[in-house]
């Protein structure tokens, strides 16, 4: 039983192992996308400093972004509500740090860093769609409900 009273569903039973998955999985992403920019990079202390500032900037825009989408709602409209908000945090965070490059940023830009951010950013958001992809798939496998396509 919940705090609310109400006894939990198949649906909501499975958020927060979807959350968890749907994190390390994101991470796991992250990690390769640093290893092949560290790999393929020329190895110099500004380029280190490059692939860390935009593996920070897109893993926090990727993560926050996946956590408020898993957000239990209620209702269709905080449904809509928290999607929309998940989608503005994973576009937002690299979007301000690029106009931060282009302004204030010119050793990290010189490294490289906005290209990076491009890359990660892209490898992220496609992990993403496919994690929102199959959880759309198994919620509605527990509802019983086929999807349309």
């Amino acid at each position: 039983m919940s705090l609310t009273g109400a006894e939990p569903t198949a649906i909501s039973a499975h958020r927060p192992r979807a959350a968890v998955i749907g994190t390390s999985v994101l991470l796991a992403v992250l990690a390769a996308a640093v290893v092949i920019a560290l790999a393929t990079g020329d190895g110099t202390p500004s380029s280190r400093r490059a692939v860390a500032f935009t593996a920070a900037v897109c893993g926090v825009g990727a993560v926050t972004g996946w956590l408020i989408s898993r957000w239990p709602c209620r209702n269709p409209a905080t449904a809509v509500a928290a999607g929309l908000t998940a989608v503005c945090f994973r576009i937002a965070t690299p979007l301000v740090a690029l106009a931060w490059l282009q302004t204030g940023g010119q050793a990290l830009r010189a490294a490289g860093a906005n290209l990076l951010l491009v890359g990660f950013y892209l490898a992220l958001l496609a992990t993403d769609v496919v994690l929102n992809v199959l959880w759309a798939e198994k919620r509605a496998a527990s509802r019983g409900a086929t999807l349309p396509n």
